[in-house]
């Protein structure tokens, strides 16, 4: 008798973890159906159900599967509002990061233009001058 193998098979997922539990929240606060995020992000229903059942599981909210309950438990409520103020702050330093990065590449493209002025002045005065050598002679 051959014994069947079982291979886990896993899926590199196009969303990150974070998108994920993003988008099951709009699900679990009533924003968004299933089938409107399954359609936007073109994955099955099934999948988005998964999320949202994931996601009430870490948020520690009771209830169906299949995200039939729309009310949520005021703890619960909050540790959504409390991880999408987390989110937000997240974005505006990523922003901020993003500025300051751009205002460092500038400066350093006008230090780089300094010394390419510096160099040509210097090469300029330097041949100007008469070698050690040529001056003996």
């Amino acid at each position: 008798m051959i014994e069947r193998q079982r291979y886990a098979v896993k899926f590199q997922s196009k969303l990150s973890p974070e998108k994920r539990a993003e988008l099951a929240d709009l699900v679990i606060a009533g924003t968004k159906t299933v089938l409107e995020l399954s359609i936007e992000y073109e994955v099955p229903r099934r999948t988005v159900n998964g999320w949202v059942h994931k996601r009430k599981q870490q948020l520690g909210i009771p209830g169906s599967t299949h995200g039939g309950d729309r009310t949520l438990p005021p703890a619960a409520l909050r540790r959504v509002a409390k991880e999408k103020e987390g989110r937000v702050a997240a974005e505006r330093r990523a922003e901020s990061y993003r500025s300051e990065l751009e205002d460092t590449k500038t400066q350093l493209e006008r230090l780089v233009e300094t010394l390419n002025g510096m160099q040509i002045t210097l090469e300029y005065y330097m041949g100007q001058r008469p070698l050690a050598g040529a001056a003996a002679q």
